[in-house]
């Protein structure tokens, strides 16, 4: 009995040691194993290839001249393969990545790539959180067929030949931690005080005097001047309904306050809005320049 009670133990002890290297060699291979690979297309000519949430590499077109092998791997912008075939790209793809010498991932939470938001036609944003990261724009300077820029705070710090390449390089920047910090955008604004300065040095000008509750010429109250949302504005205290009137600065508004009339848009302010002078032909111009009301403005 004591002999089958040792052996007995002997025979658990291995049989835990061996479920436990078991459960140890498959909870590693499950951390090395990489995720399997999925393609998005952006658009025919440009594919993305992700493990998860990484953006491994994208497949795109080269458009160049006299190129037997269009079909190009980047990572970051640079070139890593290229074929005749999209297919033969993305062998090379799931191959390298699997042996760990293509855009390996790390081992840190990888974030989100940036969406892509499209202003026009010729400038697009990358937002994380609908926080702009990254600009991309046309240029119209052709410098080695780069025609598009990823800009951020104003400077230019990539380029090539199509938006959606500029795109896949910030979604790659930003998920390797590499992308410049895009400064915050801060609205200029304009103090209470200021605002309150420029109206009274106006009002000086003019021989007009600044009260709380409004502008006077001695004992009559003209109205009223302000700023909102950077939009200066005048009221008149002969205006029953009190209509906030638009203007392009304090003097502005000022010197339509001291004025009796209200400003008001001539046949010549309306012809000279929709024909430049110097688009004019100038048998056009000469008959306008001899006519008695450009002669009185």
């Amino acid at each position: 009995m004591t002999y089958i009670a040792h052996t007995q133990q002997r025979v658990d002890a291995q049989f835990l040691a061996q479920a436990e290297l078991d459960n140890y060699i498959s909870t590693q291979a499950q951390t090395i194993a990489p995720e399997p690979l999925t393609t998005v297309e952006i658009n025919p000519n440009h594919f993305e290839v992700y493990a998860g949430k990484w953006l491994v590499a994208y497949i795109t077109y080269d458009y160049s001249d006299f190129i037997t092998q269009p079909w190009v791997v980047m990572v970051s912008g640079e070139e890593k393969f290229r074929h005749n075939t999209q297919a033969w790209c993305y062998r090379f793809i799931s191959w390298h990545y699997k042996d760990g010498t293509l855009n390996p991932q790390p081992h840190t939470e990888v974030p989100e790539v940036p969406f892509i938001s499209e202003i026009s036609f010729y400038e697009q944003e990358a937002l994380v959180g609908g926080e702009l990261v990254a600009s991309v724009s046309y240029s119209h300077d052709d410098q080695q067929n780069s025609y598009w820029q990823v800009i951020i705070n104003n400077e230019v710090i990539f380029t090539d030949s199509t938006p959606a390449r500029c795109h896949s390089y910030v979604k790659q920047q930003y998920q390797g931690g590499l992308l410049p910090v895009q400064e915050a955008f801060v609205e200029p604004c304009t103090t209470g005080n200021e605002v309150m300065v420029q109206i009274a040095q106006a009002c000086e000008n003019l021989g007009l005097e600044l009260l709380d509750d409004g502008i006077y010429r001695g004992d009559e109250k003209l109205g009223e001047v302000g700023q909102t949302n950077g939009n200066w504005w005048f009221t008149r205290t002969s205006d029953a309904h009190q209509q906030q009137v638009l203007c392009d600065s304090a003097s502005d508004a000022v010197w339509w306050l001291f004025r009796e009339d209200l400003p008001e848009c001539t046949a010549l302010d309306e012809y000279l809005q929709y024909r430049p002078l110097e688009q004019m032909p100038s048998g056009e111009l000469k008959e306008l320049l001899d006519s008695a009301e450009f002669v009185a403005a």
